[in-house]
């Protein structure tokens, strides 16, 4: 069974499905209407409702006429606190809220994928469960939360997929990995504790600003000597505020950081360094170093079975092997279906969204971000395709 054209048939509902979401942005832990909406999509086409009580989050099973295994699908359903520049009849409606992520793509590809199993359930073997899943965008995630909450029982999912728009890839193009194609995402908050006084004065304080100047260039250090050149590691300080005048020696700084890997050994060598560097800091400078961590969504590892021999072969079906490309590098953005991918075997996938002669070009999380459309129904394609050639091959 090919599933392109039928697919291609219902491309306008896509498209209606997509701008609906867009227009109605809500963010992390926060999508009420988005989830009801889906929940009466699901309702509407007699599709089972698995109450897993994880938030927002919703699990649909579609359950097939014969006995065989279940494979799960999984869309993100939440927006960013940014506001909307394009001048798009779809534009958000919500105030400094927008789908800048592409998330509402994800989900109108995964009612797609609902409709198209939904219509050839009585000839399927086995189940799909439909993880519309919520809080992608801020940790813990709501990809945790559903683990937790049992979405992957009930029945036992043995494998798992997803896609992310990609605007650095053409439409009708689709890019797999194997192995890590996320990073392990961690987040500090450092706060330097100085004493102020004078700017005429400097010997008189403990200047938390020029602390923070050393303290920056000993935390790049940690990756550029201390980090495998082979290896990925980023630390990146996103923010710093500190001072109020030219003349007044702070008496703290603050910063944010973002830590990144790729590998757990390296990822823990980064903090413990991180913590050492603090220490030392505080020792030369005579000053105080308050940190806070919080741990992000771990390294997300690609199947490199299941990609080579479900996502990669059900993919050809429905773009054809020159529209795919592998991808050999991973990512340094961090994504929570690496929970999903902790527990059962599967892949995330790169969905292309790109079309230069469109003017739709611009990358994820900024203002004028847009997808191309055409990107919906290939993508349902896909995911049923390869859900329904997995569970045949497994039947």
């Amino acid at each position: 069974m090919n599933f392109k054209e039928s697919a291609l048939s219902i491309k306008d509902k896509l498209i209606e499905f997509r701008r609906d979401f867009h227009s109605h942005p809500e963010l992390s832990f926060e999508e009420e209407r988005t989830s009801n909406v889906i929940r009466k999509f699901l309702n509407d086409n007699g599709i089972e409702i698995q109450e897993i009580g994880s938030g927002y989050s919703i699990v649909g099973i579609i359950r097939g006429a014969y006995p065989g295994k279940t494979f799960a699908i999984r869309g993100d359903i939440d927006a960013l606190p940014m506001p909307e520049l394009n001048d798009v009849p779809y534009k958000s409606t919500v105030e400094n809220v927008m789908h800048a992520c592409g998330h509402d793509g994800h989900t109108a590809s995964l009612m797609g994928a609902a409709l198209l199993l939904n219509s050839v359930k009585d000839q399927m073997h086995g189940n799909v469960k439909l993880f519309f899943q919520a809080a992608e965008e801020k940790i813990p995630g709501g990809a945790k939360g559903m683990v937790e909450h049992g979405a992957l029982e009930n029945p036992y999912v043995d494998a798992v997929m997803g896609f992310h728009v990609n605007n650095t890839i053409d439409v009708g193009k689709i890019a797999y990995g194997a192995g890590a194609g996320a990073a392990a995402a961690d987040t500090y908050v450092f706060k330097i504790i100085g004493h102020g006084g004078h700017g005429a004065y400097p010997h008189m304080t403990v200047d938390p600003i020029a602390v923070a100047a050393y303290f920056i260039t000993n935390l790049q250090t940690i990756v550029s000597r201390n980090v495998d050149p082979t290896e990925s590691a980023v630390i990146t300080i996103g923010s710093i505020h500190g001072g109020s005048k030219e003349n007044i020696i702070a008496d703290d700084v603050e910063m944010r950081a973002t830590v990144r890997s790729l590998n757990p050994s390296i990822r823990d060598l980064l903090h413990k360094r991180i913590v050492e560097v603090c220490k030392g800091t505080e020792t030369m400078y005579n000053c105080k170093i308050d940190y806070q961590v919080e741990m992000g969504y771990p390294v997300l590892m690609n199947d490199k079975d299941f990609v080579e021999k479900y996502a990669i072969p059900s993919t050809e079906k429905i773009i054809g092997s020159e529209n795919i490309i592998y991808m050999n590098k991973s990512t340094m953005g961090g994504e929570d279906f690496a929970y999903f991918l902790q527990e059962r075997p599967g892949c995330f996938g790169s969905l292309g969204s790109r079309n230069a002669e469109k003017g739709i070009v611009n990358g994820n999380h900024t203002s004028i971000f847009d997808i191309d459309e055409n990107c919906l129904p290939i993508g349902s394609a896909c995911l049923t395709q390869t859900a329904w050639d997995y569970l045949e091959c497994n039947k």
